[in-house]
């Protein structure tokens, strides 16, 4: 109980904070076609980003509302378009698998995993839709993409070949984190490579992505976890085989814009499966890669056709 204690801390600072800049009394804000979004649900949202990320608690507080209603406003959109073409319901398994899923990573049991929600006011249902919502929404643009993924199959299992008869058998591990971003125009472009670069400087590589990276991967700091150097294109490879632990790629062109890519650790790690198993792991890891930049892309495109008044 005493970690979440401090946890809770370091939440309800942040609670304070928005009911000085919220009234008590709820308002409208924003309506994304016919869901409004009021200042109560703007704060709920920073109380459940601060759960997946603590440390967004080193952010400037009007920035930290600025990415809570960016956010909630995205959902939002996904959930008028996820309507179109789905019904809510049905995934009860796999949306336990991830509440689960993300209260381990809490390092939280049950009874204190349930007591958290509650004193940060989010309800079970609620954090079920969001569960939902990002289901729905990955199952859309696989329908939509599935058949513009392009693998060259050849190539993995030649490369993993040559890794499997490597005597030292070892290969190097990144862990990276990730910032997606696009423009319209190519000054739009520069000006955004800027204005990312500078906050990178201000508060860190993943603060920023949290706020400016158009990834799914933005709200747990753009990160993508430990990638085996086989698991990576060759453009990607180039980028990053030299860089130092700290340090973040130049922009790399990809379908869906402009990616950073930052270098958070590296180790060795030894290749122990089997020419199957790591196939399908690599392949699985390619493709969902490109279908998260077709999610970019998508989701830009169907922004501007989707009713959103500033109340």
């Amino acid at each position: 109980m005493f970690k979440i204690k401090i946890f809770l801390f370091l939440i309800l600072t942040f609670g304070f904070l928005t009911n000085s800049l919220y009234a008590k009394k709820i308002e409208i804000l924003y309506k994304v076609e016919n869901y409004p979004i009021t200042n109560k649900d703007i704060t709920k949202e920073i109380n459940y980003l601060l759960m997946l990320n603590d440390q967004l608690k080193t952010i400037e507080k009007e920035k930290l509302i600025q990415y809570a209603t960016k956010s909630i406003i995205k959902e939002k959109v996904k959930k008028n378009e996820i309507l179109k073409n789905f019904r809510f319901g049905g995934n009860e398994q796999f949306i336990e698998k991830q509440v689960n899923s993300l209260r381990n990573n809490l390092n939280l049991d049950e009874i204190e995993f349930e007591s958290l929600l509650i004193s940060l006011d989010i309800s079970k249902d609620y954090l079920v839709e969001k569960i939902e919502i990002e289901l729905l929404w990955n199952r859309l643009i696989y329908t939509i993409y599935k058949d513009k993924v392009v693998i060259n199959e050849l190539d993995i299992r030649e490369k993993i070949k040559k890794d499997l008869e490597n005597p030292s058998n070892f290969l190097n591990e990144y862990l990276l984190h990730e910032i997606l971003f696009s423009s319209k125009q190519a000054s739009d472009l520069k000006s955004s490579k800027t204005k990312i670069e500078k906050s990178i400087k201000e508060i860190g590589f993943e603060n920023t992505a949290n706020i400016f990276s158009e990834a799914q991967s933005s709200k747990l700091g753009g990160k993508i976890g430990w990638v085996k150097e086989n698991q990576l294109t060759e453009e990607v490879f180039n980028n990053i085989k030299d860089l130092e632990i700290g340090a973040y790629t130049n922009p790399i062109n990809v379908p869906g814009g402009q990616l950073f890519l930052f270098l958070k650790d590296k180790r060795k790690t030894r290749l122990e499966l089997s020419l199957e198993e790591e196939f399908e792991k690599i392949v699985k890891t390619e493709q969902n890669r490109q279908l998260d930049q077709y999610s970019s892309i998508y989701y830009k495109k169907i922004e501007i056709d989707t009713k959103i008044y500033d109340n």
